[in-house]
């Protein structure tokens, strides 16, 4: 007897352990990717919880920091999600309700005050509906959608909006103050980060007009899989004119620094090679020089392929470039609107002249070995913002037809 009262006694003790650790743990059932907008006010809301619990469910140093676009937080086991919009009104509730054709009186009850009458100067207020989900966005924004959740270094980033009116708008990520194009209400912010970005977590801080300034961390992760290259040189390339090189590229970075306001392009970007041998370098490769430390990386892709292969132009745009450099060779770069540009180098001829127009496909030029050159390749890169990023991603992305798209534009 005594000891089924002990294996009973065991029993419950195990039962109200199991219990006690089950409601310490967070219920998952919601896992929740971070999104441009999902700020703690907005989440509370979101999925009707207290901002306070969130916060402690997902603790930082700095209690002032937003939730960072493109990582996970952990959700109450109570957190239900509602669908509807965020506004910041500058009138009363009364006003904001017949704005929206919505019950003064439902307003006020799902936003917890006690009359449709009470001024609602800049407060965040939850509009009900059926299709939307609940985000906190910059002032005047209907929509805001990032190119990638988890931005990666090395490649082109952007943002697209739609706006309730036409009002100028700036954007900066980290230290960077993006491009910003427009096409009445629809908007698209450019920009790229590097092969040596890292990871990191870059603030991006948008603001229209004179509103107040809207920011939240964003993460960006490195990739683990960059190539390392050791270069040896000898004789006359290890003679290189260093002066002649910084000069090439104080001249390139006047033109690749320039934004037109207009895309010259309205088809997805092809590779601007048909026929090579092999990818002889990828975009990003670390590169050390005679045994030194990698402290620069490849600026484009290289294509090894056959003199007199033919080099084609990815896409519409207008020829800013087209001469014989001295590190490049043989050089066309292509203008294809809002700050992006296009470059081909080590040309044995080239067959357009600068200001020509182009269209996809055209024959730009033929692959040589010119400039600082030690065999027939294409080297191709390609700029946004004045920052040399990934062409291939760009391409494998469809970021060509996602800009065109966030301008109400076709891209065929």
């Amino acid at each position: 007897m005594r000891k089924r009262w002990l294996v009973y006694l065991l029993c419950l003790f195990t039962l109200g352990l199991t219990q006690t650790l089950t409601q310490a743990q967070p219920n998952n059932a919601f896992p929740l990717l971070v999104q441009s907008g999902d700020n703690w006010a907005a989440l509370a809301v979101r999925f009707q919880t207290d901002e306070a619990l969130l916060r402690q469910l997902n603790p930082h140093p700095n209690p002032q920091r937003q939730p960072t676009i493109g990582t996970e937080l952990i959700l109450p086991e109570t957190a239900v999600p509602q669908t509807g919009s965020l506004i910041r009104p500058f009138g009363t509730l009364l006003a904001t309700a017949a704005q929206h054709q919505t019950s003064p009186w439902l307003l006020a009850l799902r936003n917890n005050h006690t009359s449709p009458h009470r001024p609602a100067l800049h407060q965040l207020l939850f509009i009900p509906n059926s299709t939307t989900t609940p985000r906190d966005l910059p002032a005047g924004f209907t929509s805001l959608e990032l190119s990638q959740t988890v931005g990666k270094p090395g490649q082109a980033v952007g943002l697209r909006a739609v706006l309730d009116s036409e009002q100028p708008v700036t954007a900066v990520l980290g230290n960077n103050e993006i491009g910003v194009f427009a096409n009445g209400r629809f908007l698209v912010g450019l920009t790229g980060t590097g092969a040596f970005f890292g990871t990191q977590q870059p603030s991006l801080q948008i603001q229209v007009a004179s509103a107040p300034l809207w920011e939240q961390p964003w993460q960006f992760r490195d990739s683990d899989s960059w190539t390392f290259q050791q270069l040896t040189l000898t004789g006359t390339a290890a003679q290189i004119d260093q002066q002649s090189i910084a000069e090439e590229r104080e001249r390139l970075f006047a033109i690749w620094e320039k934004d037109s306001d207009t895309p010259q392009w309205n088809t997805p970007f092809q590779l601007p090679i048909d026929n090579f041998l092999e990818i002889s370098s990828d975009y990003g490769a670390r590169r050390s020089y005679n045994g030194g430390p990698y402290r620069t990386y490849h600026e484009g892709v290289d294509f090894a392929a056959y003199g007199g292969t033919p080099v084609l132009a990815p896409a519409g745009g207008t020829a800013v470039v087209a001469e014989f450099l001295y590190v490049r060779g043989g050089a066309v770069i292509i203008d294809h609107g809002l700050g992006i540009y296009s470059g081909y180098y080590h040309l044995s001829s080239i067959a357009i002249a600068p200001g020509d127009v182009v269209t996809p496909g055209q024959l730009l030029g033929e692959v040589g070995t010119t400039g600082l050159s030690t065999g027939n390749h294409l080297h191709w890169d390609l700029l946004v913002d004045a920052i040399w990023v990934d062409a291939q991603a760009w391409i494998e992305q469809g970021m060509s037809c996602w800009i065109l798209a966030g301008l109400n534009g076709a891209c065929n």
